[in-house]
């Protein structure tokens, strides 16, 4: 799994900034830190990883995270 830094990336929910560990291969990702940008400042809402209610932004933020890498990998 090769770790993956993302400052900012627009998605559906948002402007938002990624830290994780992403398998090119089989495209599993394990996200470690989220932060949302929000009002003008960066606030952390790694929270969502682990709570149901947030599932869908979370699943929201991965398409993204991936499409993103996925492209990124293809101009190497």
């Amino acid at each position: 799994m090769e770790n993956f830094s993302i400052t900012k990336l627009e998605s559906q929910v948002g402007v938002i900034g990624a830290q994780g560990g992403w398998n090119p291969l089989t495209e599993e990702m394990q996200l470690h830190e989220l932060i949302l940008f929000q009002d003008g400042v960066w606030v952390d809402v790694s929270f969502w990883l682990s709570e149901q209610e947030f599932e869908e932004d979370v699943a929201r933020v991965v398409e993204a995270l991936k499409l993103h890498l996925i492209v990124d990998q293809e101009r190497i």
